[in-house]
């Protein structure tokens, strides 16, 4: 090992136990186009509030399918957002999502923790895509269910995965602790901004985060994850199929996608290619519902949440709601979280409320 690498190691255990340096943890979201990162004080008793945030764009095809192609420009990307943020602490609480992830909510005969854990171990192997042996896969307990047994929420990653991203965040100067799934982290908000309305344990809900890659789809009902399913189709598909037809680069193709022409206006042009790419995603999300339904007999959705930058394509809530025959939101995190005034901008606060929902949920789990 590199000997300057060894002491600087010792030096940071050593003020880990002193408890000296940066407190705190920070929440760090890599996605396709830009690093996310924030810092949440308070629990969920007292109140969160946000005290930092920052982001960064990130150049195209940086990541491919969890693949690192661009390390330096991610590593530049990832110290820009925290130096942006005015955060100190090198603790971090990172979100995985992509191919190379898995959550399932799984009911099992139940026991002591070594007996689930056991349990976990035999069952998991049929739900992941990839070795249980060289994975990493962690569990948490929801409660009993109505056969007697547990049910517990599973989620794994391939552990190369891990370990490459583990590399990536510690050449970037930071110390990851923890490891979460981002559709977990989701799932911690919209507890937190709906809490009062989750409480019939007779009442689903569907909550989908809409990114620029894909779209991660989950039904919610007595505090539980009854469901989730990664669905294949996001943002980008959209600006793809602008670069394509209308011969502009990725990042022009983006801004008409965002913010229409000169005078804010969408193109004819522009609606037609989403509303073609609306299409495809509302047959892909009726067939993930009549797939549900079908397995559990369960048919009482009373809402739809959104979240995620893709959730403000034109037209999407209003077609939602025609297809579910539900009201469908977007997600406000403010509603509940509060923010410093001194260190996060009003002009981020849209970006935040509409994109950041996972790095909030990851930060949550550092408080």
């Amino acid at each position: 090992m590199d000997s300057k690498k060894l002491i600087n190691d010792l030096i940071s255990q050593v003020k880990e136990v002193l408890k000296l340096g940066p407190s705190g943890y920070l929440g760090i979201d890599i996605g396709l186009s830009s690093v996310k990162v924030a810092q949440l004080e308070g629990s969920e008793d007292s109140g969160f509030k946000l005290i930092a945030y920052g982001s960064q764009p990130l150049p195209e095809g940086a990541i491919i399918e969890d693949d690192i192609q661009k390390e330096e420009e991610i590593i530049e990307a990832i110290k820009e957002a925290i130096k942006n943020a005015g955060i100190s602490s090198v603790n971090a609480v990172f979100g995985l999502a992509g191919p190379n992830t898995v959550a399932r909510k799984l009911q099992l005969a139940g026991g002591s923790e070594e007996e689930i854990e056991d349990q976990v171990s035999w069952e998991v192997e049929q739900y992941i895509p990839f070795s249980v042996e060289t994975s990493k896969v962690s569990f948490h307990i929801i409660g009993e269910n109505e056969g007697g047994g547990v049910d517990v929420i599973v989620a794994a990653a391939k552990g190369e995965v891990v370990e490459s991203y583990k590399e990536l965040l510690e050449k970037a100067g930071l110390k990851p602790k923890i490891f979460d799934l981002g559709l977990l982290a989701v799932v911690n908000v919209f507890e937190l901004v709906f809490a009062e309305k989750l409480e019939d344990p007779n009442e689903s809900w569907i909550l989908m985060d809409l990114g620029a890659q894909k779209t991660e789809f989950i039904i919610y009902k007595n505090n539980k994850v009854m469901f989730t399913k990664e669905i294949m189709i996001g943002g980008v598909i959209i600006t793809e199929e602008i670069q394509r037809q209308m011969g502009v680069n990725y990042y022009e193709a983006e801004d008409l996608k965002n913010h229409g022409d000169e005078n804010g206006n969408l193109p004819e042009e522009i609606l037609e290619i989403i509303d073609s790419v609306v299409e495809s995603f509302f047959a892909e999300i009726k067939k993930t519902v009549d797939f549900y339904i079908s397995s559990t007999s369960d048919e009482s959705f009373v809402e739809c949440v959104l979240t995620g930058g893709s959730s403000l394509i034109p037209g999407l809530t209003e077609g939602l709601e025609a297809l579910l025959g539900i009201s469908v939101s977007i997600m406000n995190p403010f509603e509940v979280i509060s923010f410093d005034e001194k260190k996060v901008k009003e002009e981020q606060l849209n970006e935040i409320a509409y994109r950041g929902a996972s790095v909030l949920g990851l930060a949550m789990r550092s408080t």
